[in-house]
């Protein structure tokens, strides 16, 4: 078998458990659209390193993902003085702010922070680092803008409006910045005055703590 093709049938195999935990090799198999006995070998191998387990006729991740998940956030060059940033502006603007990078297919979170309001919330969005936005997301759409442009995106039924500028982009890589605001407490108006102007004033602040270019 190419090296390379067991490498990418591997990551299938690891992103089809994204549905959650005790899969079946049936649907295992069915989900990454291989043969049972390619998916069963993949497993043994991926058990055998100590990244899935196997309970009767159920297979799960383990936690030693985790240690690949973390040498990745370590990777994106978000520290605590970014994450401190962050949760000023979170804090001053009432809202969440996040950072996305490009991914092949979307936008997924490196880094968010969100006020003691938003945490209170009982209405709670399965948003966290880690998580992946579509490109018609403000996140998404708002890689790779010029500087002085900006992407929205409304969401009526939670009431939120979520504001993304591109925060830096390379041949090699694209970040974007975004702020999650209630609708009662911004209207366009409040967005273009007050938050466009502290979200690019924190770009700059990131962009320094990043030792990145400009955008």
């Amino acid at each position: 078998m190419n090296d390379n093709r067991s490498v990418q049938r591997c990551l299938a195999v690891l992103r089809a458990f994204r549905a959650g935990p005790g899969q079946s090799l049936t649907t295992l198999s069915q989900t990454v659209d291989l043969p049972h006995a390619t998916v069963l070998r993949l497993l043994n191998t991926l058990q055998g390193e100590g990244y899935v387990r196997k309970e009767g006729t159920r297979w799960s991740l383990t936690p030693q993902l985790l240690e690949i998940g973390f040498a990745a956030l370590a990777n994106t060059g978000v520290d605590d003085l970014i994450q401190g940033s962050l949760q000023a502006l979170a804090d001053r603007c009432d809202g969440t702010v996040n950072i996305g990078e490009q991914a092949k297919d979307n936008v997924i979170i490196i880094a968010r922070a969100s006020s003691a309001t938003e945490r209170r919330k009982i209405l709670v969005v399965n948003l966290r680092v880690g998580s992946s936005l579509p490109p018609s997301s403000a996140l998404g759409s708002a890689l790779g803008l010029p500087a002085a442009q900006w992407s929205i995106a409304r969401y009526p039924d939670r009431r939120v409006t979520t504001v993304g500028i591109a925060l830096f982009s390379s041949a090699t890589r694209a970040l974007s910045l975004g702020l999650s605001i209630n609708d009662e407490d911004y209207d366009a108006a409040r967005i273009e005055a007050e938050l466009l102007p502290l979200m690019r004033a924190e770009r700059d602040q990131i962009l320094r703590l990043m030792h990145l270019g400009s955008v």
